[in-house]
């Protein structure tokens, strides 16, 4: 029976909090069990609610207020702690069931706790493969050449920690010079690889979209041109990336793959970019299928959105690193190099990272008077903008050679919090494309939203969709200068990308961006979401939406239910 005075599966299905999924699920389990117990069923119920919201579990003190759907609203009523913990120890389906409760009373479906097991283990397993000697007077005069003659420099630190360590971190914001420091790095990793008689090192350059994949590859061909390293270096640092689907051989659904610890990745020397996109599966099966005698080197920026599956591995590694044995393996560069500090977009930037919103009232009201890069504009000044936006579109739609498409596109972008709703990128995509001066032009943009590896097309490509006689086609960028044709039916889910949502933007840059903010806060406005939307400008970013809306998702943190950290810990 439930606690009296809390609130039911159905209360909670009712008021929204609860999806059918959730409410499914919860009585499914609860069958499995000779005697029910509705506390045990909500407990299950939330679970599945949170790992929908990206969380891994469920902890059992999580604040009430924390379920509100809207900003105000009031907090649903749940169970007191210690009577909830008993009733979870006392059920079946936690003893070696589908549920698993941890020491520190966090609630998982067992699969994402096997997950975050399964890291730490891989982790740990790495952490006692000693990686080989080194010369050290060849060391030192490789990373004077790679690196100046800063001793302390960071860039110098995070190749000592590769070339120390199995798996390291590096960390920074947009133009911080991620990419060329992670050029340098491989570049002596080769190196170090080629002092010891063998075969050549195979790398394998990886990020979490097609869109990402092409950014790296274009980044490392620029870096590769001033690393000074010999021609034998540079020819073992590839000038391509792909997916971590693909290098994993994902199959349909993403629930199987075809490299594991049987079948393990080819590569030697392992990058892995725009690590705060990958989840808690995808980090676990990268780290099973690695080679063990591998080096992977994970790249991010942690104060980027997370991953829209379970989980927030890099955040977590930071975390580690700092409070577990895994330390002295992550480098954070703090320079940036994009961005003029001393002009508004830079400092916008900043001020969305460090929380200042009186900075960024500041920088809002000033403007773009002098065309330094940020505009604010309130809500009715919308419909103006998606008329510049399309704009932008009518030119892109009559541009039928695939690189050129592209690259225009690159040029100008419209974000939205979310998918649905008033200023959801649905609404604003049909708003966009009924404003085209040639509604029927030739080309259409779609993004691509289903991973399928049969075809090689994965969540996140961008795409062209177009008419070829009686025939609907689409082109897919595969790298800069590579495009593949498949016919419209044979494409997975897609939708069109007049709008994209932050989380679809994520790993890619624009000249200029224009971001929608809704006319209501809520729990889903943060600090990470707009911190990422702005840093996708080069050179200009417009900020739609009421102020006060803005400065309340400055102030708010995105959260991550976790117990990763304390798994990591646990392995020690």
């Amino acid at each position: 029976m439930a606690r009296e005075g809390s609130m039911t599966v159905a209360d909670l299905h009712a008021c929204g909090v609860l999806e059918l999924l959730d409410v499914e699920l919860a009585r499914a389990l609860g069958a499995m069990t000779e005697a029910t117990n509705p506390d045990v069923e909500l407990a299950i119920a939330l679970t599945s609610r949170n790992v929908r919201r990206g969380h891994a579990c469920l902890p059992l003190n999580m604040a009430a207020s924390d379920l509100a759907t809207t900003a105000g609203e009031v907090a649903p009523k749940l169970p007191e702690q210690a009577p909830w913990v008993d009733a979870l120890l006392e059920s079946a389906l936690v003893d070696g069931g589908p549920l698993v409760l941890d020491e520190k009373r966090r609630l998982y479906l067992r699969r994402y706790w096997e997950l975050e097991r399964d890291i730490a283990i891989e982790l740990g397993k790495r952490s006692t493969s000693r990686a080989p000697d080194l010369d050290e007077p060849w060391l030192d005069k490789a990373l004077d050449r790679l690196f100046g003659d800063d001793k302390r420099s960071p860039q110098r630190q995070a190749a000592r920690n590769a070339l120390t360590h199995r798996v390291s971190v590096l960390c920074g914001g947009p133009g911080t010079g991620k990419t060329s420091t992670v050029a340098a790095i491989v570049a002596v990793l080769v190196e170090g690889r080629l002092q010891r008689v063998g075969p050549e090192p195979k790398v394998m350059l990886l990020a979490p979209t097609g869109k990402a994949a092409v950014r790296l590859g274009e980044a490392v061909v620029r870096a590769k041109k001033t690393i000074a390293a010999t021609g034998e270096v540079l020819a073992n640092i590839p000038d391509e990336a792909t997916t971590v689907h693909r290098a994993l051989g994902m199959r349909r659904h993403g629930v199987l793959f075809g490299r594991d610890a049987d079948f393990p990745i080819d590569a030697d020397i392992i990058v892995l970019d725009e690590a705060s996109m990958i989840d808690l599966g995808l980090m676990r099966q990268l780290l099973v299928a690695a080679p063990v005698d591998a080096t992977i080197l994970i790249v991010g920026d942690p104060d980027q959105l997370t991953s829209v599956e379970a989980g927030s591995v890099l955040r977590d590694l930071v975390r580690a690193s700092d409070e577990t044995w895994w330390s002295g393996r992550v480098t954070q560069l703090t320079k940036t190099y994009r961005y003029d500090e001393s002009q508004p977009l830079g400092q916008l930037v900043a001020a969305i990272r460090g929380g200042d919103t009186a900075l960024m009232g500041r920088l809002l009201d000033a403007g773009d008077v002098h065309g330094h890069g940020v505009q604010w504009s309130a809500l009715d000044d919308l419909p103006h903008e998606l008329g510049r936006a399309a704009t932008h579109w009518s030119e892109i739609s009559n541009a039928t050679e695939p690189k050129e498409h592209f690259r225009r596109r690159g040029q100008y972008v419209v974000l939205s919090p979310f998918r649905k709703g008033p200023i959801g990128t649905r609404q604003l995509g049909i708003a966009i494309e009924q404003r085209l001066s040639n509604r029927d032009g030739a080309v259409r943009p779609i993004i691509i939203e289903e991973n399928n590896n049969e075809l090689g097309v994965y969540n996140g490509d961008f795409g062209m969709l177009f008419r070829r006689d009686d025939t609907e086609v689409a082109t897919i960028q595969r790298e800069p200068d590579r495009f593949q044709d498949f016919a419209e039916a044979r494409l997975p889910r897609y939708s069109q990308a007049f709008a994209l949502s932050v989380h679809k933007a994520q790993g890619s840059e624009f000249d200029e961006v224009l971001i929608v903010m809704p006319e209501e806060d809520g729990p889903l406005l943060t600090r990470e979401l707009l911190y990422t939307a702005v840093s996708r400008a080069r050179t200009r970013v417009q900020l739609v939406g009421p102020r006060e809306v803005i400065a309340a998702a400055i102030g708010r943190r995105a959260q991550r239910f976790s117990g990763l950290v304390d798994q990591i810990s646990a392995v020690a």
